[in-house]
C-alpha cells in the first residue's frame, strides 16, 4: 500500500498543474479579447456609427451603386445606431454648430444636379496641400473624398487601411475633404480639426482618432482628441476659433464637385472614379485593373 506521505505532494503537484493550465487559458482568453476591441491598448478598433445601410437610403454600403440622385442629403441617417435612433431625442439647435451659409448653399446646388457622367479626377494631388499617406510618385494611387461624421467613411478607413498595409510602397492614398453639413452639423468642425492637427504634421493621427472611437465627432472629444495626441492645444484652439483651415477644405469642396463627387466616400483610382464598393477586395481590384474602364 502507497503511503499517505507519498500520495499528497502528488495531488498538491497535479492540483498546481492544473490551475497553471487553467491560468494559461484565462491569461490567453483576456489577450484575445483585449487585442480584438483596442488598438495598441488605448483606442477601440471600430464600432461603426451607423447600421450597414450606409448613409443613404438604399445605399446598403455599396457606395456610388444605384443611388438615387433625387434623395434629399437630409435624409441621410447620421451616425448612430437603429436602436438609438430611434428612441434619440433631436439635438437642440443651440448645441449644433453654425451651418456655412457658402457651403451649404453649394451642398444644395449639389443635389439638384447630383450625375453619374464624371468620369476624371479633374484635380490631380499635388503633394504641396495634399495630405498623402506613401510616396507622390507610387505606382498605385487612390484619392477619397470624405465627411469626418460619415458612417460609412468611418467602415471604409478599415479598408484604406488594409490597402496599404497589403501594397505598402507601391499605393499613396489621398484623403480631401466633402462635409455634407446640412445632413451631418459637426462634418466641417471635424475637418477643421483634421487640418489643424496636420498643420501640426498629426494630420493621419487626427485621422484615424476619430474614425476609431466609439461615437461620432464633437466639439468636446475633437479638443479632447487634440490633447491626446499631444497637439499645442493652444494653437489647435487658435486655429479652430479663426477657421483657419476652412479655405483649404473649400477647395477640396469643390474640387469634388467639378469631379462628380456623387457621395461619401467617393474614391478615385488611378484617376477614375470607383463606382462600385468601397470594400477592400473590391478597391484592390480596381487599383490591379488596367485603366480606363
Amino acid at each position: 500500500m502507497i503511503s499517505a506521505r507519498y500520495i499528497a505532494p502528488v495531488a498538491l503537484t497535479l492540483s498546481g498543474g492544473v490551475w497553471i493550465v487553467m491560468g494559461v487559458f484565462a491569461f490567453g482568453l483576456i489577450a484575445v479579447i483585449f487585442s480584438y476591441f483596442t488598438d495598441r491598448g488605448t483606442e477601440i478598433r471600430f464600432h461603426p456609427w451607423g447600421d450597414s445601410r450606409g448613409d443613404a437610403p438604399g445605399s446598403l454600403g455599396v457606395g456610388n451603386v444605384g443611388k438615387d440622385r433625387t434623395v434629399d442629403v437630409r435624409t441621410w441617417t447620421r451616425g448612430t445606431s437603429a436602436s438609438r435612433r430611434r428612441n434619440a431625442r433631436p439635438a437642440r439647435e443651440s448645441t449644433l454648430p453654425k451651418g456655412d451659409p457658402e457651403l451649404l448653399a453649394q451642398l444644395a446646388d449639389w443635389r439638384q444636379r447630383l450625375a453619374s457622367d464624371y468620369a476624371a479626377l479633374s484635380v490631380p494631388p499635388d503633394p504641396s496641400r495634399d495630405h498623402m499617406l506613401g510616396a507622390p510618385d507610387a505606382r498605385l494611387q487612390l484619392v477619397e473624398y470624405a465627411d469626418f461624421e460619415c458612417p460609412s467613411c468611418q467602415a471604409a478607413s478599415l479598408a484604406n487601411a488594409r490597402l496599404r498595409k497589403h501594397l505598402g510602397d507601391e499605393l499613396v492614398i489621398v484623403v480631401r475633404h466633402f462635409p455634407t453639413v446640412d445632413a451631418h452639423p459637426f462634418s466641417l468642425l471635424a475637418a477643421e480639426a483634421v487640418e489643424a492637427a496636420g498643420s501640426q504634421r498629426r494630420f493621419w493621427d487626427m485621422y484615424r482618432r476619430i474614425y476609431r472611437s466609439r461615437h461620432p465627432p464633437t466639439e468636446e472629444s475633437l479638443r479632447r482628441y487634440a490633447r491626446r495626441l499631444g497637439l499645442d492645444v493652444a494653437r489647435f484652439d487658435a486655429d479652430m476659433r479663426d477657421h483657419e483651415h476652412v479655405h483649404h477644405i473649400r477647395e477640396d469642396f469643390e474640387t469634388g464637385l467639378q469631379s462628380g463627387v456623387n457621395a461619401t466616400p467617393t474614391f478615385f483610382v488611378n484617376g477614375y472614379r470607383h463606382d462600385d464598393e468601397n470594400t477592400y477586395g473590391s478597391l484592390l481590384a480596381a487599383l490591379e485593373r488596367p485603366y480606363p474602364y
